[in-house]
Protein backbone atom coordinates (compact mmCIF):
# COMPACT_ATOMS: atom_id res chain seq x y z
CA UNK A 1 0.00 0.00 0.00
CA UNK A 2 1.48 3.24 -1.00
CA UNK A 3 0.63 6.30 1.55
CA UNK A 4 0.12 9.25 -0.46
CA UNK A 5 -0.03 12.97 0.70
CA UNK A 6 -2.14 15.37 -1.06
CA UNK A 7 -0.78 18.72 -0.54
CA UNK A 8 -2.46 22.06 -1.55
CA UNK A 9 -0.34 24.95 -0.20
CA UNK A 10 -2.91 27.92 -1.60
CA UNK A 11 -4.05 29.18 1.90
CA UNK A 12 -8.15 29.43 1.06
CA UNK A 13 -8.17 31.82 3.20
CA UNK A 14 -12.38 32.90 2.72
CA UNK A 15 -13.20 29.12 4.16
CA UNK A 16 -13.48 28.53 8.30
CA UNK A 17 -15.12 25.34 8.21
CA UNK A 18 -13.23 21.93 6.13
CA UNK A 19 -16.68 20.77 4.81
CA UNK A 20 -16.86 24.53 2.27
CA UNK A 21 -12.82 23.90 1.02
CA UNK A 22 -14.05 20.11 0.64
CA UNK A 23 -17.02 20.93 -1.36
CA UNK A 24 -15.11 23.59 -3.35
CA UNK A 25 -12.58 21.41 -4.19
CA UNK A 26 -14.63 18.23 -4.56
CA UNK A 27 -13.72 17.79 -8.66
CA UNK A 28 -9.84 17.81 -8.00
CA UNK A 29 -10.57 15.05 -4.82
CA UNK A 30 -13.00 13.00 -6.39
CA UNK A 31 -10.45 10.41 -7.61
CA UNK A 32 -9.96 9.50 -3.74
CA UNK A 33 -13.01 7.00 -3.70
CA UNK A 34 -10.69 4.48 -6.14
CA UNK A 35 -7.63 4.46 -4.84
CA UNK A 36 -8.39 2.20 -1.92
CA UNK A 37 -6.95 -0.64 -3.35
CA UNK A 38 -3.37 0.62 -4.05
CA UNK A 39 -3.01 3.86 -1.74
CA UNK A 40 -3.83 5.04 1.29
CA UNK A 41 -4.41 8.68 1.03
CA UNK A 42 -4.10 11.69 3.34
CA UNK A 43 -5.30 15.27 2.30
CA UNK A 44 -3.65 18.23 3.22
CA UNK A 45 -5.17 21.74 2.89
CA UNK A 46 -4.73 25.05 3.93
CA UNK A 47 -7.69 27.01 5.75
CA UNK A 48 -8.75 29.27 8.80
CA UNK A 49 -8.74 26.33 10.72
CA UNK A 50 -6.65 23.56 12.32
CA UNK A 51 -8.33 19.83 12.73
CA UNK A 52 -7.64 16.67 11.47
CA UNK A 53 -11.01 14.33 10.48
CA UNK A 54 -11.24 10.86 8.66
CA UNK A 55 -14.38 11.07 5.94
CA UNK A 56 -14.90 8.10 4.14
CA UNK A 57 -11.49 6.40 5.46
CA UNK A 58 -9.60 9.43 4.11
CA UNK A 59 -7.75 11.44 6.70
CA UNK A 60 -8.17 15.11 6.17
CA UNK A 61 -5.67 17.56 7.95
CA UNK A 62 -6.09 21.10 8.10
CA UNK A 63 -3.77 24.17 8.94
CA UNK A 64 -3.55 27.99 8.88
CA UNK A 65 -0.96 29.10 6.66
CA UNK A 66 -0.29 32.74 4.66
CA UNK A 67 0.01 32.87 0.72
CA UNK A 68 3.41 35.46 0.35
CA UNK A 69 5.77 33.88 -1.89
CA UNK A 70 8.48 32.62 0.71
CA UNK A 71 6.25 31.89 3.72
CA UNK A 72 7.00 28.15 4.62
CA UNK A 73 4.29 26.41 6.43
CA UNK A 74 6.59 24.67 9.40
CA UNK A 75 4.04 23.48 11.56
CA UNK A 76 2.02 21.54 7.78
CA UNK A 77 5.95 20.42 6.38
CA UNK A 78 6.51 18.89 10.35
CA UNK A 79 3.16 17.68 10.22
CA UNK A 80 4.32 15.67 6.87
CA UNK A 81 6.89 14.26 8.29
CA UNK A 82 5.72 13.30 10.92
CA UNK A 83 3.22 10.58 8.32
CA UNK A 84 6.38 8.93 6.75
CA UNK A 85 4.74 9.33 3.26
CA UNK A 86 5.87 7.34 0.16
CA UNK A 87 5.13 10.08 -1.96
CA UNK A 88 3.30 13.87 -1.77
CA UNK A 89 1.21 14.70 -4.41
CA UNK A 90 1.07 18.79 -4.73
CA UNK A 91 -1.38 20.96 -6.30
CA UNK A 92 0.05 23.74 -8.57
CA UNK A 93 3.67 24.95 -9.53
CA UNK A 94 3.74 27.74 -8.12
CA UNK A 95 5.38 27.03 -5.05
CA UNK A 96 8.88 26.31 -5.26
CA UNK A 97 9.99 27.71 -2.12
CA UNK A 98 7.87 25.80 -0.05
CA UNK A 99 8.53 22.73 -2.53
CA UNK A 100 13.00 23.10 -1.39
CA UNK A 101 11.92 23.32 2.25
CA UNK A 102 9.76 20.00 1.96
CA UNK A 103 12.59 18.42 0.06
CA UNK A 104 15.06 19.07 2.82
CA UNK A 105 12.26 18.14 5.80
CA UNK A 106 10.96 15.16 4.61
CA UNK A 107 12.73 11.16 3.59
CA UNK A 108 14.95 11.21 0.85
CA UNK A 109 13.02 8.28 -0.82
CA UNK A 110 10.05 10.00 -0.48
CA UNK A 111 8.66 10.80 -3.62
CA UNK A 112 7.17 14.73 -5.17
CA UNK A 113 4.66 15.21 -7.71
CA UNK A 114 3.32 18.35 -8.90
CA UNK A 115 0.03 18.50 -10.83
CA UNK A 116 0.10 21.61 -13.30
CA UNK A 117 -3.33 23.95 -12.70
CA UNK A 118 -2.89 26.02 -15.79
CA UNK A 119 0.15 28.09 -14.21
CA UNK A 120 2.73 29.22 -16.50
CA UNK A 121 6.74 29.82 -15.61
CA UNK A 122 7.70 32.83 -13.36
CA UNK A 123 9.23 35.26 -14.62
CA UNK A 124 13.33 36.58 -12.58
CA UNK A 125 13.75 35.57 -8.98
CA UNK A 126 11.27 33.55 -8.60
CA UNK A 127 11.53 31.37 -11.74
CA UNK A 128 15.39 30.66 -10.68
CA UNK A 129 13.33 28.89 -7.62
CA UNK A 130 11.39 26.88 -9.80
CA UNK A 131 14.12 25.77 -11.74
CA UNK A 132 16.08 25.22 -8.20
CA UNK A 133 12.71 23.39 -7.47
CA UNK A 134 12.92 21.51 -10.30
CA UNK A 135 16.10 19.48 -8.72
CA UNK A 136 13.56 18.01 -5.99
CA UNK A 137 10.29 17.24 -7.98
CA UNK A 138 10.22 13.74 -9.52
CA UNK A 139 7.43 13.81 -11.86
CA UNK A 140 5.05 16.69 -13.55
CA UNK A 141 1.55 16.37 -14.36
CA UNK A 142 -0.42 17.73 -17.10
CA UNK A 143 -3.82 17.27 -19.07
CA UNK A 144 -1.89 16.86 -21.81
CA UNK A 145 1.93 16.41 -21.90
CA UNK A 146 2.36 19.39 -24.50
CA UNK A 147 1.20 21.98 -21.92
CA UNK A 148 4.37 20.94 -20.52
CA UNK A 149 6.40 23.15 -23.36
CA UNK A 150 6.45 26.56 -22.04
CA UNK A 151 8.09 25.03 -18.88
CA UNK A 152 10.44 22.74 -20.84
CA UNK A 153 11.56 25.70 -23.31
CA UNK A 154 12.14 27.91 -20.27
CA UNK A 155 14.27 25.26 -18.82
CA UNK A 156 12.56 25.16 -15.66
CA UNK A 157 11.63 21.31 -15.78
CA UNK A 158 14.90 19.92 -17.53
CA UNK A 159 13.77 16.47 -17.95
CA UNK A 160 11.06 15.81 -20.39
CA UNK A 161 10.60 12.51 -18.89
CA UNK A 162 9.46 13.41 -15.55
CA UNK A 163 6.06 14.86 -17.78
CA UNK A 164 2.73 12.54 -17.51
CA UNK A 165 -0.39 12.92 -19.08
CA UNK A 166 -3.11 12.51 -15.52
CA UNK A 167 -6.54 14.71 -15.89
CA UNK A 168 -6.67 17.39 -12.66
CA UNK A 169 -9.82 16.63 -12.34
CA UNK A 170 -13.57 15.68 -13.37
CA UNK A 171 -17.09 15.69 -12.44
CA UNK A 172 -19.99 14.37 -10.99
CA UNK A 173 -22.34 14.93 -13.36
CA UNK A 174 -24.82 12.61 -14.91
CA UNK A 175 -26.40 12.61 -18.55
CA UNK A 176 -30.04 13.11 -17.57
CA UNK A 177 -33.13 13.00 -19.87
CA UNK A 178 -32.65 15.46 -23.22
CA UNK A 179 -36.55 15.70 -23.66
CA UNK A 180 -37.33 16.52 -19.99
CA UNK A 181 -34.14 18.88 -19.81
CA UNK A 182 -35.19 21.07 -22.63
CA UNK A 183 -38.95 21.24 -21.10
CA UNK A 184 -37.75 22.55 -17.95
CA UNK A 185 -35.75 24.71 -19.58
CA UNK A 186 -38.23 25.73 -22.21
CA UNK A 187 -36.18 24.55 -25.40
CA UNK A 188 -37.93 24.00 -28.91
CA UNK A 189 -35.08 23.93 -30.99
CA UNK A 190 -34.41 21.04 -32.54
CA UNK A 191 -30.65 21.73 -33.07
CA UNK A 192 -28.74 23.24 -29.75
CA UNK A 193 -25.76 24.54 -28.97
CA UNK A 194 -24.00 25.78 -25.60
CA UNK A 195 -21.44 27.88 -24.78
CA UNK A 196 -20.33 28.02 -21.28
CA UNK A 197 -17.55 30.49 -20.02
CA UNK A 198 -16.05 33.94 -19.23
CA UNK A 199 -17.35 36.68 -21.70
CA UNK A 200 -13.25 37.28 -21.87
CA UNK A 201 -10.56 37.85 -24.71
CA UNK A 202 -8.83 34.24 -23.77
CA UNK A 203 -12.40 32.48 -23.70
CA UNK A 204 -12.94 34.28 -27.49
CA UNK A 205 -17.03 34.39 -27.50
CA UNK A 206 -16.64 36.90 -30.42
CA UNK A 207 -15.31 34.15 -32.72
CA UNK A 208 -18.13 31.93 -31.27
CA UNK A 209 -20.48 34.10 -32.83
CA UNK A 210 -19.04 35.26 -36.15
CA UNK A 211 -18.54 31.35 -36.71
CA UNK A 212 -22.59 30.71 -35.25
CA UNK A 213 -23.47 33.65 -38.03
CA UNK A 214 -22.14 31.33 -40.50
CA UNK A 215 -22.92 28.39 -39.96
CA UNK A 216 -26.36 29.95 -39.97
CA UNK A 217 -26.74 30.51 -43.05
CA UNK A 218 -27.73 27.09 -44.25
CA UNK A 219 -29.05 26.20 -40.60
CA UNK A 220 -31.58 28.31 -39.76
CA UNK A 221 -33.26 26.72 -36.96
CA UNK A 222 -30.30 26.19 -34.64
CA UNK A 223 -30.37 27.72 -31.31
CA UNK A 224 -27.10 29.04 -29.09
CA UNK A 225 -27.40 29.96 -25.61
CA UNK A 226 -24.13 31.41 -23.89
CA UNK A 227 -23.79 31.11 -20.55
CA UNK A 228 -21.49 33.06 -18.67
CA UNK A 229 -20.20 34.06 -15.41
CA UNK A 230 -18.60 37.23 -16.03
CA UNK A 231 -19.50 39.79 -18.41
CA UNK A 232 -15.91 41.72 -19.92
CA UNK A 233 -17.13 41.72 -23.70
CA UNK A 234 -21.07 41.61 -22.70
CA UNK A 235 -20.96 45.36 -24.95
CA UNK A 236 -19.00 43.99 -27.72
CA UNK A 237 -21.29 40.75 -27.90
CA UNK A 238 -24.77 42.80 -28.02
CA UNK A 239 -23.15 45.18 -30.80
CA UNK A 240 -22.49 42.34 -33.12
CA UNK A 241 -25.95 40.48 -31.90
CA UNK A 242 -27.52 43.94 -32.87
CA UNK A 243 -25.65 44.11 -36.19
CA UNK A 244 -27.09 40.58 -37.17
CA UNK A 245 -30.98 39.52 -37.67
CA UNK A 246 -29.97 36.16 -38.06
CA UNK A 247 -27.44 36.28 -34.38
CA UNK A 248 -30.43 38.15 -32.39
CA UNK A 249 -33.37 35.77 -33.61
CA UNK A 250 -30.80 32.15 -32.86
CA UNK A 251 -28.82 33.40 -29.94
CA UNK A 252 -29.93 33.32 -26.31
CA UNK A 253 -27.68 35.80 -23.53
CA UNK A 254 -28.45 32.92 -20.65
CA UNK A 255 -26.15 34.96 -18.36
CA UNK A 256 -24.91 33.37 -14.81
CA UNK A 257 -26.73 30.45 -13.54
CA UNK A 258 -25.85 28.10 -10.38
CA UNK A 259 -22.92 25.53 -11.23
CA UNK A 260 -25.77 22.66 -10.79
CA UNK A 261 -27.66 23.71 -12.74
CA UNK A 262 -25.31 23.08 -15.71
CA UNK A 263 -26.11 19.41 -15.68
CA UNK A 264 -29.32 20.11 -16.77
CA UNK A 265 -28.11 21.98 -19.41
CA UNK A 266 -25.36 20.27 -21.01
CA UNK A 267 -28.06 17.41 -20.90
CA UNK A 268 -30.09 19.86 -23.04
CA UNK A 269 -27.80 20.33 -25.53
CA UNK A 270 -26.29 18.58 -28.53
CA UNK A 271 -23.29 20.33 -28.65
CA UNK A 272 -20.37 22.32 -26.60
CA UNK A 273 -18.84 24.88 -28.13
CA UNK A 274 -15.27 26.39 -26.74
CA UNK A 275 -13.18 28.88 -28.42
CA UNK A 276 -10.82 28.90 -25.32
CA UNK A 277 -7.13 29.95 -26.22
CA UNK A 278 -5.53 28.17 -23.44
CA UNK A 279 -7.11 25.37 -20.66
CA UNK A 280 -4.89 23.50 -18.18
CA UNK A 281 -7.62 20.59 -18.74
CA UNK A 282 -11.31 22.42 -19.42
CA UNK A 283 -13.70 21.52 -16.59
CA UNK A 284 -16.65 23.16 -18.35
CA UNK A 285 -15.86 20.08 -21.42
CA UNK A 286 -15.58 17.58 -19.33
CA UNK A 287 -19.01 18.14 -17.72
CA UNK A 288 -20.52 18.27 -20.89
CA UNK A 289 -19.18 15.51 -21.98
CA UNK A 290 -20.20 13.77 -18.96
CA UNK A 291 -23.86 14.80 -19.89
CA UNK A 292 -23.29 12.99 -23.77
CA UNK A 293 -22.74 16.90 -25.25
CA UNK A 294 -20.59 16.41 -28.36
CA UNK A 295 -17.65 19.05 -28.42
CA UNK A 296 -16.67 21.59 -30.91
CA UNK A 297 -13.78 23.14 -29.07
CA UNK A 298 -10.41 24.73 -30.04
CA UNK A 299 -7.54 22.49 -31.12
CA UNK A 300 -5.19 23.36 -27.93
CA UNK A 301 -3.80 20.70 -26.29
CA UNK A 302 -5.92 19.60 -23.16
CA UNK A 303 -9.15 20.07 -25.70
CA UNK A 304 -7.04 17.79 -27.89
CA UNK A 305 -6.38 15.21 -25.20
CA UNK A 306 -9.79 15.22 -23.86
CA UNK A 307 -11.73 15.06 -26.77
CA UNK A 308 -9.74 12.33 -28.60
CA UNK A 309 -11.76 11.49 -31.92
CA UNK A 310 -15.52 11.90 -29.70
CA UNK A 311 -15.69 15.55 -31.09
CA UNK A 312 -14.92 18.40 -33.46
CA UNK A 313 -11.56 20.64 -33.25
CA UNK A 314 -11.22 24.20 -35.04
CA UNK A 315 -8.11 27.01 -34.98
CA UNK A 316 -8.17 29.17 -32.28
CA UNK A 317 -9.62 33.15 -33.06
CA UNK A 318 -10.38 31.31 -36.63
CA UNK A 319 -14.49 32.01 -37.46
CA UNK A 320 -13.87 30.08 -41.00
CA UNK A 321 -12.63 26.94 -39.01
CA UNK A 322 -15.31 27.12 -36.76
CA UNK A 323 -17.98 26.97 -39.14
CA UNK A 324 -16.10 24.57 -40.94
CA UNK A 325 -16.43 22.45 -37.68
CA UNK A 326 -19.76 23.01 -37.05
CA UNK A 327 -20.93 21.78 -40.54
CA UNK A 328 -18.91 19.10 -40.24
CA UNK A 329 -20.62 18.02 -36.99
CA UNK A 330 -24.07 18.70 -38.33
CA UNK A 331 -23.62 15.85 -40.58
CA UNK A 332 -23.08 13.25 -38.23
CA UNK A 333 -26.17 11.28 -36.15
CA UNK A 334 -26.14 13.13 -33.07
CA UNK A 335 -27.84 10.58 -30.74
CA UNK A 336 -25.15 8.06 -32.17
CA UNK A 337 -22.22 10.61 -31.33
CA UNK A 338 -23.44 11.32 -28.20
CA UNK A 339 -23.82 7.92 -26.37
CA UNK A 340 -19.85 7.37 -27.22
CA UNK A 341 -18.44 11.07 -25.89
CA UNK A 342 -20.56 9.65 -22.93
CA UNK A 343 -18.74 6.01 -22.96
CA UNK A 344 -15.38 8.14 -23.97
CA UNK A 345 -16.30 10.17 -20.01
CA UNK A 346 -16.71 6.94 -18.60
CA UNK A 347 -13.20 5.35 -19.77
CA UNK A 348 -10.95 8.08 -20.10
CA UNK A 349 -12.47 11.11 -17.93
CA UNK A 350 -13.72 9.71 -15.15
CA UNK A 351 -12.51 9.78 -11.38
CA UNK A 352 -11.75 6.17 -12.05
CA UNK A 353 -9.45 6.82 -14.33
CA UNK A 354 -7.48 9.42 -13.05
CA UNK A 355 -7.08 7.01 -9.84
CA UNK A 356 -5.29 4.53 -12.05
CA UNK A 357 -3.33 6.94 -13.61
CA UNK A 358 -1.77 8.45 -10.33
CA UNK A 359 -1.44 4.78 -8.80
CA UNK A 360 0.20 4.09 -12.17
CA UNK A 361 3.00 7.30 -11.90
CA UNK A 362 3.68 6.24 -8.27
CA UNK A 363 4.18 2.60 -8.88
CA UNK A 364 6.71 3.57 -11.87
CA UNK A 365 8.31 6.18 -9.40
CA UNK A 366 8.69 3.66 -6.46
CA UNK A 367 9.53 0.66 -8.86
CA UNK A 368 7.21 -1.25 -7.58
Amino acid sequence: MIHLIDLTYYMNTEFDQPFQILESHKESLGYLAYVEDGISATIVKHLNNESTELINNIKYSFFKSKNGFFHIPYKTHYYIKRQQPDVIFIQGLVFPFQVLFLRFTIAKNCKIIVQHHGEQPFKGIRKIFQKLADKCIDAYLFTAVENSVPWVEEKVITDRNKCHEVLEASTFFKKMDKLLCRAKLGIRSDTVFLWVGRLAVTKDPLTVLRGFELYLRANAGAKLYMVYQENDLLAEVNALLEKSDVLKASVCLVGKINHDDLQTWFSAADYYISASHREAAGYALIEAMACGCIPVVTGIPSFKKIVGKYGFLFEMGNADSLYVALTQAAKIRKEKLSGEVSDHFNSKLSFKTIAEDILGVCKKLLDI
